[in-house]
């Protein structure tokens, strides 16, 4: 089942998804079907374009990280947990933290540090093992060494390593007697969905989104030209539309 869970989830994400649009359109074309095809093609490569381009980024990232707004010194608490979330994270082993996270990790890691710095002492929990319970790597583990290297003590970091997924990540941090309040820290995208899962768990924590992802070029005469990294930001809000209504759909919320 697990297998196939991560199968379904990258075949109806871009570019995969893409990809079988046009696999679809080119061989209808070879077929009867070739008027068919022709325009199936024509979807696949017009879907690839808008998905490419910073504007329809924007457009499909920028509702999901509206929700919260980043904590400003003074709305930071003297004291409570910082409870941050892992990102993902490389399982090659070998070279250094900063090499192994990915920017989603990293900035989370950054933000826990800053709020580490306007708080008193806090505990920092990271909560999550491996995105992928096929491959084998903590990202928490990592996160925590990247958090060692930034000159935070280690008597202040809680690892949870046995998550693979956010409704776990929250499972598991309310087993935890953590210090309140609750400080959340994840990527704006992410945010909504995450507070909706430890809310549904009775926990209310203080969301600290980070690592926003749109309007980086709003003012940018290119950003009509497709990028990897348009893509991508495209790619993480579609994936968070779709995990929202998986998780109402399965009553995690």
């Amino acid at each position: 089942m697990t297998i196939l869970y991560q199968i379904a989830k990258h075949l109806m994400l871009p570019p995969a998804c893409i990809l079988l649009i046009l696999i679809v359109g080119f061989g209808l074309s070879f077929w009867r079907f070739r008027r068919l095809g022709q325009v199936v093609l024509g979807l696949g490569i017009l879907s690839l374009y808008l998905l490419s381009i910073a504007p329809i980024a924007d457009l499909l990232v920028t509702p999901l990280e509206s929700h919260y707004q980043p904590l400003s010194p003074r709305q930071v608490p003297r004291t409570g947990t910082v409870v941050l979330l892992s990102g993902g994270a490389s399982a090659t082993k070998g070279l250094p933290p900063t090499s192994r996270l990915t920017r989603s990790s990293t900035r989370r890691v950054l933000e826990a540090v800053r709020l580490y710095g306007l708080m008193d002492r806090p505990t920092i929990v990271i909560s999550g093992g491996s995105g992928n319970p096929l491959v084998e790597v903590s990202e928490a583990a990592l996160m925590r060494e990247l958090l060692l290297q930034l000159s935070i003590p280690a008597r202040y970091i809680l690892l949870e390593d046995k998550s693979h997924n956010t409704f776990e990540n929250a499972a598991e941090v309310k087993r935890l007697s953590l210090k309140t309040p609750l400080i959340l820290v994840t990527s704006a995208s992410h945010m909504d969905r995450a507070l909706r899962v430890f809310r549904g768990l009775k926990m209310t924590p203080l969301p600290a989104p980070c690592d926003y992802k749109g309007k980086w070029n709003v003012n940018d005469p290119l950003r009509f030209l497709p990028s990897v990294g348009a893509l991508d930001t495209s790619t993480a809000a579609i994936y968070e539309y779709v995990g929202t209504f998986w998780y109402r759909l399965t009553g995690k919320f």
